[in-house]
């Protein structure tokens, strides 16, 4: 059973929060599996043969261990868990070089739980497929085997199709023939992308894919309470706390991706609070965000390569813009980037960007091209002060001048949108800050409401962005911005209003002073 090890265990070593590798769990905190093995013990159980697709580094790997561990620990299945990670780049594999080391990855994996009477069959005469089935149904005529191949998409072409056609020959033979009990594949693409690397016209498929036989299994990313345990492990061994905000913001910014959770949990107990006795905090949390996006990572690289591909790109530009796309998993680019993590369905069942992280790191790599086609020239001049600090509200006297001067051209190019007035703005400020902060946009909803919060070195600025709707609006504007403040503990915010009226439009500017909080708001 995948849960937390007690706080009260004695360990030679104190467990860290991992980002490289499956979880080790006397050196790793983790958070409790329970749940999906269950579900997946109710598949096995079942005889079923599924496929476990998510991007990389979502914890494919560790929830194979562990349910390798249950199974074995159930007593009533053989589980062999194995990878085909070590045939990368082999296109030219031979049958042999394949099914040799593949059967003596099964073999190792069940004689190592097998007793003397129940020894599976020697794998040395692996030398073919036709070999290595004839060699897996002996073993399954013996016992419940249950296989659980990991990184299926190394797989080499030449031998893909043989490999999953044969295993669905057995699954649909089972009732008179051994077989596996049950198969799982776990990998970034599903069988319907695995296919399409090698259909052309040399290597049809038919009219069946070789492995429609099996269901998918969609490993859940992190709930808040997941993350809420999975940090009290640290605490328990420690006696550092995290704020319950920290909590909620971290689910907020990774939308529970297992990597990204866990990345920040690092930095934050290992580089930002390496003191114990202090409880980490939501400043703590910024700073750990900003250092994390000023990384290079083989994580992001991977993210921004996927997502700079040719047919990929102008979709995820467009996401960032603010375009709508309907979600569906029948579009093959929309396919791909979802597979990929680069984006997910939204709460409406539109496209959206996978999580905020990933927004803010696909922005700053493609803000440059779309902010040149809409800034032009240096508008961020003069607006690090004396001692180093933004002038922020000479920012944004700077961000309403260039609305005057190209405002009208902007509206005229389309359809002026939230989603246009955010870019704007998101693109002049990430210019200013690059390299040395991050913008993030935080909410946004149907009527417009876009927050936005920029960190600039140790500086922390909030604005609120709406679209002009009337004087009411423009006041619950300001209340909103007012909870904001007392939420983020600061004393100054800001209001910009995307005013589109081409009658009785003013550019303005105007100060709001309520108890200790003050608030500045342009028209633009």
């Amino acid at each position: 059973m995948a849960v937390a090890s007690s706080s009260k265990t004695v360990r030679r070593f104190m467990r860290k929060f991992n980002i490289t590798g499956s979880i080790i769990p006397e050196l790793h905190y983790y958070v409790d599996l329970t749940p999906q093995l269950d579900k997946l013990m109710a598949l096995v159980g079942e005889g079923t043969y599924f496929v476990v697709n998510r991007p990389r580094q979502f914890g494919k790997t560790t929830m194979l261990k562990f349910f390798a561990q249950r199974l074995r620990a159930s007593g009533n299945f053989a589980p062999a868990l194995f990878s085909f990670q070590s045939f990368t780049q082999r296109p030219d594999i031979t049958e042999p070089e394949f099914y040799n080391p593949v059967a003596k990855s099964i073999f190792t994996e069940l004689v190592s739980t097998a007793d003397a009477t129940a020894a599976p069959a020697n794998d040395s005469a692996v030398n073919s497929r036709h070999d290595f089935f004839a060699w897996l149904g002996k073993i399954c005529a013996q016992r419940k085997v249950v296989l659980l191949i990991d990184e299926v998409d190394a797989i080499p072409d030449n031998v893909v199709i043989g490999f999953l056609a044969n295993l669905r020959e057995m699954f649909l033979e089972r009732w008179r023939r051994p077989a596996p009990h049950a198969v799982a594949l776990a990998g970034v693409h599903d069988i319907k992308n695995l296919q399409a690397r090698y259909r052309d016209e040399t290597k049809s498929l038919g009219s069946a894919s070789p492995f429609n036989i099996a269901i998918d299994y969609v490993i859940p990313p992190f709930s808040r309470e997941n993350i809420r345990d999975y940090y009290a492990q640290h605490t328990a061994d420690t006696g550092q706390a995290f704020d319950e905000q920290v909590i909620t913001r971290v689910h907020e910014l990774t939308s529970g991706y297992p990597w990204l959770v866990s990345a920040l949990a690092k930095r934050l107990v290992e580089e930002v609070v390496p003191d114990r006795t202090a409880t980490i905090n939501i400043h703590h949390l910024d700073e750990a965000v900003q250092r994390f996006l000023r990384e290079n990572n083989t994580h992001f690289d991977s993210l921004i390569k996927h997502a700079y591909e040719p047919n990929l790109q102008p979709i995820v530009i467009d996401l960032l813009q603010g375009r709508h796309y309907p979600f569906t998993p029948f579009d093959p680019a929309l396919n791909r980037l979802a597979l990929y993590g680069v984006i997910r369905a939204g709460e409406t069942n539109g496209c959206v960007i996978g999580n905020r992280i990933y927004e803010q790191v696909l922005f700053a790599s493609f803000h440059r091209v779309m902010a040149s086609q809409m800034l032009g020239g240096d508008a961020t001049a003069g607006v690090v002060d004396a001692e180093g600090r933004l002038d922020f509200r000479r920012v944004l006297d700077k961000f309403q001048t260039f609305m005057k001067a190209k405002g009208a051209q902007v509206v005229r190019s389309g359809e002026f949108k939230e989603a246009t007035g955010q870019l704007l703005l998101l693109s002049y400020l990430d210019l200013l800050v690059n390299g040395k902060g991050w913008t993030f946009k935080e909410v946004q909803s149907g009527e417009g409401r876009i927050d936005v919060i920029c960190c600039y070195k140790k500086q922390k600025e909030i604005v609120e962005l709406k679209l002009w709707y009337g004087e009411q609006r423009y006041d619950q504007g300001l209340n909103q911005l007012l909870r904001y403040l007392e939420s983020e503990s600061l004393d100054r915010g800001y209001l910009v209003v995307f005013d589109r009226r081409e009658v009785a439009k003013e550019y303005t500017f105007s100060e709001h002073q309520v108890d200790e909080k003050k608030i500045f708001a342009w028209v633009v």
